[in-house]
C-alpha cells in the first residue's frame, strides 16, 4: 500500500477553511464592545491601551480568516518578552480568540499573516 503525502490532505483543508466560512455563514455578528473586530481586510482600531493584567478579546466580524499573531506587516514572528500571545491563531467568522493577561507595561504589535499590509495592530498596555 502507497502513503499518500499529507499535503494532499492539508491543502484541502486550508482551501476549505478560506471558502466555506463565506458560503455557510449568513452574516458575521458586529464585535462586542472591548473586543478588537476584524473586517475584510483590517481590524476594527489601529490602537488599543490595556491596563496590565488585562486579556485582549479579537473578533472575526468578516467572512474571511485570519491568522493572526504578534509582529508586523504579516510577518508572525517569537513574541517580544512579556506578549502573551505566542505562535500564531487561525480564527474564522463568528469566531473569537482571547490573549492571556497583558502583565508587561509596554508597546506591542499584532498582524495578520493572510492580510500583511493592512492589518497591524499596536497594543499599549499601561501599569
Amino acid at each position: 500500500m502507497a502513503a499518500v503525502p499529507r499535503v494532499l490532505f492539508v491543502v484541502p483543508g486550508i482551501l476549505a477553511g478560506i471558502f466555506v466560512p463565506a458560503v455557510i455563514v449568513s452574516s458575521p455578528k458586529p464585535a462586542p464592545p472591548n473586543s478588537v473586530g476584524m473586517t475584510n481586510l483590517d481590524f476594527s482600531v489601529d490602537t488599543v491601551t490595556l491596563h496590565r493584567g488585562e486579556r485582549l478579546t479579537f473578533v472575526d466580524s468578516s467572512h474571511n480568516i485570519h491568522v493572526i499573531g504578534p509582529g508586523q506587516n504579516g510577518q508572525i514572528v517569537n513574541p517580544a518578552p512579556g506578549e502573551p500571545m505566542a505562535g500564531f491563531h487561525l480564527v474564522t467568522t463568528n469566531a473569537s480568540y482571547t490573549t492571556g493577561p497583558w502583565l508587561t507595561p509596554g508597546t506591542f504589535h499584532v498582524t495578520c499573516g493572510v492580510h500583511p499590509m493592512t492589518m497591524n495592530l499596536t497594543v499599549v498596555v499601561v501599569p
